[in-house]
């Protein structure tokens, strides 16, 4: 057998000396697909109950949960974009995004939305922002590092009320998860920092909003048609979310039922006693790295240590997924943006989020731990259901459309009247 071994190991650095390197590496990477996808054929064979229970659990998720929370906020930001006001909303806060993110104030928008809404409203618009023309490559670069963010509705329902029975919580996490991404936006303002050209930052408010409010009377948008593309275009956006949910609710079973992540987390046995965090929290957090909503269940229902468990947590909401990733890896494969900040970017949310909400646990670990016991029961009366969270999502929405229509409108009345020039 040793010589067996020693054997095939001088053949394949033989014909990797002859074919090159860099042919082989070609020719792996074509094949990861092919390869992966006869491991799964087999895994469906192997395991057709977990792959049955887990496509059923990922449709669920989708259809009761993500479809009724995002598609909503789809359609808004494409009709707010696509009808002039995000640009007349940017044009008023490039003088605040411009010297914290280095990025126009358009991307405001992709901020404000990402955060209230969730994962991947804010790579949609970051995407639409640069296929208008809003934002350059680097711009919209810089931008998708931090605007790709999970809502307060899984942070603050699913994970603060659903697994942990703590509301409180949900606002420590929800807090470390924001804080996290503006720190990331702050440090991404210097890649690849090249300033734009000094005549357009330089143009007055007044002369821009004249200029943006003159092109929108004068476009002829027939408000039927554009509805009707803006529905369109989220229901393709959301089938295609659906699809990666439930393909990825799939293999995160079959690396569970086939002990793939258990062997995992044996790897690390003393790296986990030293940190304090058992074998259920590891394995949460392998998970997690692949499906943040698996992830988080399995570390809701470890024992270690509760800081822990909440820091864990943390960590793999900032990081997103591998889940969320390919769905963003789909949303901007059709224009040139790299993806390698965005990674880069949420690796280090998850590690400040976690940074984050341990020095909140440790400032206010007693009153959060004291109020878990308080609303252990709360989630009975938590609802989940499809026409609430739908409504929920429609009044956020309703929320922020109207602060950045009056806001637009008071700032373009203000500058009328201080310029005493006509605007409108």
């Amino acid at each position: 057998m040793n010589i067996f071994i020693l054997l095939s190991f001088t053949a394949l650095t033989v014909s990797a000396y002859f074919i090159g390197i860099k042919a082989i590496y070609i020719y792996m990477k074509k094949s990861i697909l092919p390869i992966f996808g006869i491991l799964l054929i087999a895994a469906l064979v192997i395991y057709p109950k977990t792959v049955v229970a887990a496509a059923s659990q990922g449709i669920n998720l989708w259809l009761n949960i993500v479809f009724p929370s995002l598609f909503p906020f789809f359609v808004a930001s494409q009709l707010l974009s696509k009808s002039g006001f995000i640009n007349i909303f940017g044009i008023i806060l490039e003088p605040i995004m411009r010297p914290l993110f280095n990025i126009p104030g358009c991307g405001s928008f992709a901020l404000a939305m990402g955060i209230i809404s969730g994962y991947p409203v804010g790579a949609t618009i970051t995407a639409d922002l640069k296929r208008q023309e809003l934002i350059s490559k680097i711009e919209a670069e810089r931008l998708l590092t931090f605007t790709n963010n999970s809502g307060p509705l899984f942070i603050m329902g699913s994970v603060a009320v659903g697994m942990l029975q703590s509301p409180k919580i949900g606002y420590l996490l929800y807090i470390s998860h924001v804080a996290a991404c503006l720190t990331v936006g702050m440090l991404f303002k210097f890649y690849r920092n090249k300033s734009s050209p000094k005549t357009k930052l330089q143009k007055k408010t007044s002369q821009k909003l004249h200029l943006e409010l003159q092109r929108m009377r004068n476009t002829n948008i027939n408000t039927w048609t554009l509805f009707g593309e803006c529905i369109k275009n989220s229901i393709f956006t959301i089938l295609t979310i659906g699809g990666f949910i439930i393909f990825f609710s799939v293999l995160i079973n079959i690396l569970i039922t086939s002990g793939v992540i258990g062997r995992a987390c044996s790897l690390f046995p003393d790296i986990t006693g030293t940190l304090g965090i058992d074998s259920k929290t590891l394995e949460g957090v392998l998970c997690g790295l692949f499906e943040i909503t698996t992830g988080s269940n399995l570390i809701s229902l470890a024992s270690s240590d509760f800081k822990i468990k909440l820091c864990c947590i943390s960590l793999i909401i900032g990081w997103a997924g591998f889940s969320v990733h390919t769905q963003v890896l789909s949303i901007v494969s059709s224009s040139d943006i790299s993806v390698k900040p965005y990674i880069i970017g949420k690796a280090i949310q998850g590690i400040l989020s976690a940074a984050y909400t341990y020095i909140g646990a440790t400032f206010f670990g007693k009153a959060l731990l004291n109020e878990a016991a308080v609303f252990s029961d709360v989630s009975a009366g938590h609802s989940n259901s499809w026409s609430n969270i739908c409504m929920l999502s429609v009044q956020n929405i309703i929320i922020l459309s109207a602060v950045i229509i009056s806001v637009s409108l008071l700032y373009i009345c203000y500058i009328s009247i201080t310029t005493k020039k006509r605007l409108l």
